[in-house]
């Protein structure tokens, strides 16, 4: 995030007779590069600095943040949908329906919380903030989104993706038992409903319904999960010709060229990933159990880190921090959790929803 890689741990009974050993590593491997590529696109690009410029490194930012690394989270939600097909979640509906509480919607109500009191804080010290303006009054749609994002994306602004992940949860139970038995058909009709956004206040974000149930097809057609490797030297250098018209030329997000190239990341990534997985950088899935918690918290690590920044460089000096804050923020993240389990391992638990 988005997956059983940010929302189902991938050693769950569920998952267990379906995902072999050489997928489940893939998998592994694939929590802790995508997510920390989610932390790489977060980084924050104040807006008085340029993208399109060398000034800061702007050309690079730009390229990097929103060509390349935007696409992640598409790739974790179709690996989720993925692994949800490839279990029997339909045949216990209430063990997946608290299953899901306890993993989706436990942590994202606790890390927006947070969030969401901060953005109080500085209203009643009367400094204004274009989201959630009017948390001080009480508005309870505001509060709804500040912390459920409800109708758009909630104060801790990546947990939309929990937020998102729950709705397709929901519908694929709701779905499973004539998507099971029609696939295609029923992708089709999953597909016009996203491309349409007729979703919008279900699915936030209808890259991830399509994304989500476009894993759900795999599984459900029992599609070998590497018969795409092949791809790779073709996928690959169309992804990052794509990736710069994305950016250069200032592609619409909701167009179905981002749609496109939210597949196109995928067919990139997921091969990459599994010839990543064959080599020395294979060692790095054992970093995956941090991935969640990376997740999680990193919106709180690089808003202070920024701070820090701010303090200490000038605007004109901001690609220091680009440079600088991605590894600092994973690392940040890495011993925080180290930490964590050593003087409050039941509150670690149950903030991330039973994975540390």
């Amino acid at each position: 995030m988005t997956a059983a890689i940010v929302h189902q741990p991938v050693d769950s009974p569920q998952n267990a007779v379906a995902v072999s050993a050489e997928l489940r590593r893939r998998i592994e491997l694939s929590r802790i590069i995508l997510i920390a590529a989610i932390v790489l696109h977060h980084t924050r690009i104040p807006s008085e600095l340029s993208l399109y410029s060398w000034d800061n490194l702007g050309y690079v930012r730009g390229y990097i943040q929103i060509g390349l690394l935007k696409t992640a989270a598409s790739t974790l939600t179709v690996i989720s949908g993925y692994l949800c097909f490839s279990s029997s979640f339909d045949r216990r509906p209430i063990w997946f329906l608290c299953n899901k509480y306890k993993t989706l919607f436990v942590p994202m109500l606790l890390w927006n919380i947070p969030m969401a009191i901060s953005i109080l804080a500085f209203q009643w010290h009367g400094q204004y903030l274009d989201k959630y303006d009017k948390l001080i009054s009480g508005d309870i749609l505001n509060w709804s989104n500040a912390i459920l994002g409800l109708t758009e994306q909630p104060a801790n602004e990546p947990l939309h993706f929990l937020r998102n992940l729950i709705a397709c949860n929901l519908i694929a139970l709701c779905i499973a038992m004539p998507f099971r038995k029609y696939p295609l058909y029923s992708f089709a009709i999953i597909l016009i409903v996203g491309i349409y956004n007729l979703d919008s206040y279900i699915v936030i974000r209808n890259d991830i319904l399509i994304g989500f149930f476009l894993g759900a097809l795999v599984a459900s057609m029992r599609i070998d999960a590497r018969v795409i490797d092949f791809l790779l030297p073709i996928t690959m250098p169309i992804y990052l010709t794509s990736a710069f018209v994305i950016f250069y030329f200032k592609v619409d997000y909701e167009s179905l060229w981002w749609m496109g190239h939210r597949l196109l990341g995928f067919l990139a990534a997921w091969p990459l990933i599994g010839y990543l997985s064959k080599t020395v950088f294979g060692k790095i899935s054992k970093y995956s159990q941090y991935s969640f918690f990376m997740f999680l918290s990193h919106y709180y690590i690089e808003i202070i880190l920024f701070h820090v920044f701010s303090q200490i460089f000038y605007i004109d000096e901001f690609y220091i921090f680009f440079i600088l804050s991605g590894p600092l923020t994973i690392g940040t993240c890495i011993v925080t959790q180290l930490i964590a389990s050593r003087i409050a391992p039941s509150l670690l638990r149950i903030a991330t929803g039973g994975r540390a």
